[in-house]
């Protein structure tokens, strides 16, 4: 059957985005500061798609969107993120990429349009995929399918509006309803709290992967550098207050003098006698030298 001209084979990137706890927040401001906010958000999300050459196909809470390519979605995921936070909008968003070659675009005709029906539509098995990645997404965080990273990765000139500092990270192997083949999610971000791994969905079971990413310290926020200096002065600590209290916790003298009498002290006596026993044994080994014949 040959298609109608109104529809096209594509090869796009699939962008969906929602609003975290849309419902709460109606419930909690009412619907005319909701309405107020969520038309904000509207007007600032359209303006991002006509600026990174998207194409708007659809919107409730969030929206669904589409761009030529990868980089495009990416810069305008970043920017979102961005404006999200500078304009202090009293809720979070999640956001999810996909990368599919064989989608469908429709066009409604004039006259359905003008009649308020969608102007573009698309279909493909990427849009459910697309869905199910954002569902799962973080709300700092930018995820997307490993075809979404992959195609990514084949970009040959920068984006000024993806950050230089931006990271990535292979989140897990994750089993999406409705698709065979388990997929594996990246998130993207600018800190290591935004590439941890999401946990399990309503339609996405996570099936492995690390646990926690890990990233250098220079690429850490104020909190995540402050428990990282915290812990591992907290071990140094530790270390000195042993090796001062270490004559005191092996000695069964000092500490009769002292009046302590723990059961729980006794094994560094054990420890320590170890220690001297393996010492004393190693330095007559080194002053008897090398066996006979050799």
């Amino acid at each position: 059957m040959t298609p109608p001209v109104d529809m096209i084979n594509a090869k796009i990137a699939i962008v969906l985005t929602d609003i975290i706890g849309s419902t709460k927040f109606v419930q909690k401001h009412g619907p005319q500061v909701a309405a107020t906010w969520f038309g904000t958000h509207d007007r600032m999300v359209m303006s991002l798609i006509t600026r990174f050459n998207g194409h708007w196909v659809d919107n409730s809470d969030g929206h669904l969107m589409y761009f030529a390519t990868v980089q495009d979605a990416v810069a305008f995921a970043f920017q979102y993120k961005k404006d999200m936070r500078i304009h202090k909008f009293p809720f979070r968003s999640r956001i999810g990429i996909h990368w599919d070659e064989n989608m469908i675009i429709t066009k409604t005709a004039k006259h359905l349009v003008r009649g308020g029906v969608k102007r573009l539509n698309i279909e493909g098995l990427g849009k459910a995929t697309a869905a199910r990645c954002m569902s799962i997404c973080g709300p700092e965080q930018i995820l997307l399918t490993n075809k979404a990273m992959q195609k990514f990765k084949e970009r040959t000139v920068s984006n000024r509006f993806i950050p230089k500092n931006a990271l990535s990270a292979m989140v897990g192997l994750y089993q999406f309803k409705g698709v065979s083949e388990p997929i594996q999610l990246w998130a993207m971000g600018q800190t290591e709290i935004q590439l941890q791994p999401p946990p399990d969905g309503d339609k996405v079971k996570r099936l492995g992967g690390a646990k926690k990413i890990k990233t250098r310290l220079r690429n850490k926020n104020l909190i995540e550098k402050f428990w990282w200096f915290f812990y591992r002065l907290g071990f140094l600590s530790f270390c000195l207050w042993l090796w001062i209290l270490w004559p005191l916790l092996t000695s069964e003298y000092q500490k009769s003098m002292w009046g302590i009498d723990y059961k729980i002290l006794i094994p560094f006596e054990w420890i320590d006698e170890y220690i001297v026993k393996n010492v004393i044994w190693f330095i007559e080994e080194i002053k008897k030298g090398p066996p006979n014949g050799r």
